[in-house]
């Protein structure tokens, strides 16, 4: 009877490692913070270009954490828990090149955009770029591979495409409404602990606004707010849940009145992200014990919440931007720091 436990426990140890849950740079495909202190605003008439260039750390030991309920069926089973710690650096260069059209569509101007970014992902430990539960991370022998000394990979990511754009300006308000998706240009291996790529199609939504608290509307509050649908995984029983990132910035600008710097915009920034639906896990659990951590993994809603200062410069040449992101009440995924700078230049 104590050998059929210890064989029982040893069995739901595997079973967590199997399912355990590694954390992603940016906590989904949307890669927060990009848009900044004007999120909501639609780019002017024209072509644009514009490139984001971000670093993002976190380390610690939040990477896996994977807990099993007490096996109440199995007098010898204990709860059971993973915290592994890890270590990851990740580079990132977005390229967006998009066109903002004179055609309007319900007084609102059209517009459509493509993103292709670019990164440099340094991890170590349990570290991973987006979350995995395929028991692919487990050898036939039962041990894990989800930690490793150090994997450092860079490619082309999964580019995004975004032909829907539809701005409205008012006196007061701007508004925006858009739709795209993330195709998996980016190269995914379901074995491996790292990839640039997610593996999967993802669908987007997105809505939001800019105030202005005054005439000359140098007072702004922006909340851009976006749905993303994940696709089934590629080389994978699963579907990850949906999620919902949240950018925001209040800032006040200041008119320079000179013939190279125009405009500085000082203010806040911040990111949030809340998972909106259960992870789905297609797979058939052997016993109860099993069914039990599944349903533990499904449960599980990833959040985080981030703030940090921001400055914006307007020139002749273009609008340059540099902001900083400090994570915070991260759950179910870790919480690091991250510095962006921007460039956008306009061909009107």
């Amino acid at each position: 009877m104590r050998f059929r436990s210890v064989r029982v426990c040893l069995g739901c140890l595997a079973f967590l490692i199997l399912f355990a849950q590694p954390a992603r740079a940016q906590h989904g495909d949307w890669l927060m913070g990009t848009d900044g202190l004007l999120s909501a605003q639609q780019a002017p008439e024209g072509i644009f270009y514009s490139n984001v260039w971000s670093y993002y750390h976190a380390s610690g030991s939040d990477f896996v954490t994977a807990s099993q309920p007490r096996c109440t069926a199995l007098e010898y089973c204990q709860s059971l828990k993973l915290n592994v710690s890890g270590s990851l650096d990740e580079f990132v260069d977005q390229n967006i090149i998009g066109w903002t059209s004179p055609y309007k569509v319900l007084g609102a101007n059209y517009g459509l955009f493509i993103d292709v970014p670019f990164a440099i992902a340094d991890a170590s430990g349990t570290a991973s770029l987006e979350p995995n539960l395929s028991q692919n991370r487990v050898s036939s022998s039962g041990s894990s591979q989800q930690t490793s000394a150090g994997v450092t990979k860079g490619s082309i990511g999964d580019i995004y495409v975004e032909p829907v754009n539809f701005g409205w300006h008012f006196r007061q308000l701007d508004a925006i409404v858009s739709s795209g998706f993330f195709a998996p240009s980016g190269p995914y291996n379901s074995k491996a602990a790292v990839n640039i790529g997610y593996g999967h199609w993802t669908g987007v939504f997105g809505l939001g606004g800019i105030a202005y608290a005054d005439a000359d509307r140098t007072w702004s509050l922006s909340i851009y707010t976006h749905y993303l649908l994940y696709g089934s995984q590629m080389g994978g029983h699963y579907t990850l849940g949906d999620v919902v990132p949240f950018e925001w910035g209040a800032g006040k600008t200041l008119n320079l009145n000179n013939r190279i710097f125009q405009q500085l915009i000082l203010g806040a920034v911040g990111y949030a992200q809340w998972q909106a639906t259960n992870n789905q896990i297609n797979i058939a659990p052997p016993n109860q014990t099993a069914a039990s951590a599944i349903k533990t993994l499904e449960d599980t809603r990833a959040q985080v919440y981030s703030a940090g200062p921001s400055i914006n410069l307007l020139t002749k040449y273009g609008l340059f931007s540099l902001r900083y992101y400090e994570e915070f009440d991260a759950h179910a995924t870790p919480s690091g720091r991250q510095l962006m700078f921007s460039l956008a230049l306009a061909f009107g």
